[in-house]
């Protein structure tokens, strides 16, 4: 974030542990995250896993295919991870900064050669409700805006993206646009003019200025992501904490 970059990272880091685990990687290898269907042929012996398949022995020639059908985003592992690039610490494709592209037919993969883990798979299921964290800009909202964002349903729309998971639901009455831009994090609901929230995900502008009606808790933040476009999702308040004095 102080270079000017999104955090960037899985959509939905439970998953790409749960992937990594099944091959006993490090859960922050590098991996290939699906949106859709993708087929996998190997050059060589190797061991591959996804978040939701046991690991499988691959020879020259077989494949693997992987679709992202129950969440948004679903994971192939590869032990010794993905050997790609390290760009400022991390090896992840970034969009929106022009870091890495999205993967070809006839794109060919290296493996790696992280260290052995063994972990546990913990199990991993979608929430409908979502808790966030009030705030910061209530002034930029009608006194009821939070009681509408937490007792509605809201959709996710097909243009969700890593950049923001775009919601169709009721808007959010008494919006106004922020005069000043400052900084925003991954899990901010941004509202623009329009009332429609915007949840930003691991691609979001480092800055902006629409007003930001609360932020999901970090727990949760994979859960939120892992809803597909279709699925509903439901938002709770999270008490704020006293002040300690």
């Amino acid at each position: 974030m102080h270079e000017g970059l999104a955090p960037g990272g899985a959509l939905v880091p439970e998953l790409l542990a749960a992937a990594n685990r099944r091959v006993q990687n490090p859960d922050d290898a590098a991996a290939i995250e699906v949106m859709g269907t993708v087929t996998m042929r190997a050059d060589g012996a190797m061991r591959v896993a996804t978040d939701a398949i046991e690991p499988r022995d691959l020879r020259v020639g077989d494949e693997i295919t992987v679709a992202s059908e129950r969440h948004r985003a679903a994971y192939l592992a590869v032990r010794g991870g993905i050997d790609a690039p390290v760009v400022l610490g991390s090896r992840s494709t970034q969009l929106s900064a022009g870091i890495g592209r999205l993967l070809r037919s006839g794109d060919r993969l290296s493996m790696g050669e992280v260290p052995i883990v063994s972990r546990p798979v913990e199990a991993f299921e979608p929430v409908d409700v979502v808790r966030v964290i009030p705030g910061p800009d209530h002034t930029a909202f009608a006194t009821h805006a939070l009681v509408v964002l937490t007792s509605s349903p809201y959709v996710v729309l097909p243009s969700s993206d890593r950049v923001g998971m775009r919601l169709e639901g009721p808007a959010l009455p008494g919006v106004t646009r922020r005069d000043v831009t400052r900084p925003m994090v991954c899990g901010a609901i941004e509202v623009p003019p329009d009332g429609r929230p915007i949840v930003l995900g691991p691609e979001h502008p480092t800055t902006g200025g629409y007003p930001v009606i609360a932020v999901v808790a970090h727990d949760d933040r994979g859960r939120c992501f892992a809803r597909a476009p279709g699925q509903v999702v439901r938002f709770a308040c999270l008490p704020l904490a006293a002040p300690v004095r």
